[in-house]
């Protein structure tokens, strides 16, 4: 079997045929999809990267992930003797009620001395 010059130019330009149908159908369908991929890996990795937290490293503090900081956020919704989000929030609110009750106090006074004096 001999090899033509034909049968060779014949099967490059086949070859590149096939290659530059390859690249023009790979353009334009397989790189947008590549960087879809692409780009919601690089999201999912950021966002476990938050989820999980991230170790203390030389120059850089630790950043907690975020089951860790909900449950510091959860530890302050719960009474624990004065130190608490919510043991301040009803410090608080004992403390409005007595000034409440202090200014309907004054205010009963302050009716009964007007009418003190609108008697007189």
């Amino acid at each position: 079997m001999t090899v033509r010059w034909e049968d060779i130019v014949t099967f490059c330009v086949g070859g590149a045929a096939v290659i530059g149908f390859v690249t023009i159908v790979g353009r334009f369908t397989i790189r947008p999809f590549y960087r879809e991929v692409k780009d919601f890996f690089h999201w999912w990795k950021k966002f476990m990267r938050d989820w999980d937290g991230t170790p203390e490293e030389p120059g850089r503090a630790k950043v907690p992930g975020v089951m860790e900081r909900l449950n510091r956020m959860d530890g302050e919704l719960q009474r624990n003797g004065g130190s608490s989000l919510k043991d301040k929030v009803f410090e608080t609110l004992e403390k409005v009620e007595g000034l409440d009750h202090r200014v309907d106090t004054i205010e009963i006074r302050q009716c009964e001395i007007q009418k003190t004096l609108n008697s007189k």
